[in-house]
């Protein structure tokens, strides 16, 4: 008796859960961005394309700063991307 009422509990707390979830999961769903916000990323994207292209043609330890800021410069620029 005890274990029929426990498999019960068990199977409609169960049940609550599965059909509380696609509500959730439903709610979270993320707008799409504007389109200054993709025109800004594409030309972050372009401009660091650009830096490490100019950053090939350098050796040594020139190569690795200039890469290191190109990488900086992207991340700034995608960050400060309208929204």
């Amino acid at each position: 008796m005890m274990k029929r009422m426990l498999t019960r509990v068990a199977l409609a707390s169960s049940l609550v859960v599965f059909a509380m979830s696609p509500a959730a999961l439903a709610s979270g769903k993320r707008k799409k961005p504007s389109p200054e916000h993709v025109a800004a990323v594409k030309q972050c994207r372009t401009d660091y394309a650009a830096a490490v292209k100019e950053a090939k043609t350098k050796r040594g330890k020139e190569r690795s700063a200039a890469m290191t800021a190109a990488k900086k410069t992207e991340k700034e620029c995608i960050a400060n991307a309208p929204k």
